[in-house]
């Protein structure tokens, strides 16, 4: 194997194991959990973009190192900085309130729970229409309301629902007469839960802006480091060099992971998970 193809093939290498590591694609991998709940798997496109920033780099630098890093960078940095805002989960609660209400009026017209929530499957708010959809067919096809209520749960996967679900469970169980207002004051504490969120987020728009700068100010300055002053680099070309390179990287990684951390909601605990809690 010539030595091209030597550091073409690891920085293709690098291309996939960075996206792999980032998304859950190897065994005993964390998972990702939006990904768990959509069902999607490694994006092709992704991967092919991570692995032909691998092999570039590796080409252009002739440092194995340097490819590895920069498919690990590929893969990894447009999730892990587009993760710190929380306006997909802002829309999946507020679209539980308005789903509430529409369960709450529509109750008094229909028959019961189970027709009600069948009625309002198709009115439903976008960001959770799948999973009301999902539960009203259940419904229809005989599955008992309390294990269609808890794969919606499960589908929504937010404590929001949880406690919405909570509701009508206790409802279909005990014939509770007072459902309509039970469902009220939970839309309203959905609500709430939306506008504490927002205000959350603006607080920390600073904070990611500078999650931001940070990884473009150092990706610009190494770039430039190796334009216009790649004498200062060459120490890195040595075997030992190589070594430092990817401890430089895995410290600089693990740095970024902590601000991200810092600047990212903490997953929320839910009621019908119990794994989850723990």
């Amino acid at each position: 194997m010539t030595p091209t193809l030597l550091l073409a093939t690891l920085g293709f290498g690098a291309g996939a194991l960075g996206v792999l590591l980032c998304w859950g694609g190897l065994p005993g991998s964390l998972p990702n959990p939006a990904r768990a709940r959509s069902g999607r798997k490694v994006a092709p496109p992704t991967l092919a973009v991570a692995a032909a920033v691998g092999v570039g780099t590796v080409l252009l630098t002739r440092w194995p190192a340097a490819g590895i890093l920069a498919g690990v960078a590929a893969g990894c940095l447009p999730g892990l900085l587009g993760s710190t805002a929380s306006s997909k989960t802002t829309e999946r609660v507020e679209a539980v309130a308005i789903w509430t209400e529409l369960l709450r009026d529509t109750l008094a017209a229909s028959a019961g729970l189970g027709q009600a929530i069948v009625a309002t499957a198709g009115l439903s708010p976008r960001p959770i229409r799948e999973p009301v959809m999902a539960l009203a067919e259940r419904l229809i096809s005989g599955v008992a309301m309390e294990d269609a209520l808890r794969s919606f749960a499960a589908e929504v996967d937010h404590p929001s629902a949880d406690l919405v679900v909570c509701a009508l469970l206790l409802a279909a169980s005990a014939q509770s007469q007072k459902l309509a207002e039970l469902l009220g004051a939970l839309a309203e504490s959905c609500r709430e839960d939306v506008a504490m969120r927002l205000r959350v987020e603006s607080s920390r728009a600073a904070s990611r802006s500078g999650v931001r700068t940070v990884v473009v100010f150092s990706l610009a300055f190494a770039g430039l480091l190796f334009l216009l002053a790649h004498a200062y680099l060459s120490p890195f070309g040595s075997p030992t060099g190589q070594v430092i390179l990817l401890v430089i990287g895995a410290l600089y990684a693990g740095g970024l992971g902590l601000m991200v951390r810092l600047v990212r909601p903490p997953a929320p605990i839910r009621l019908l998970n119990p794994e989850r809690a723990l």
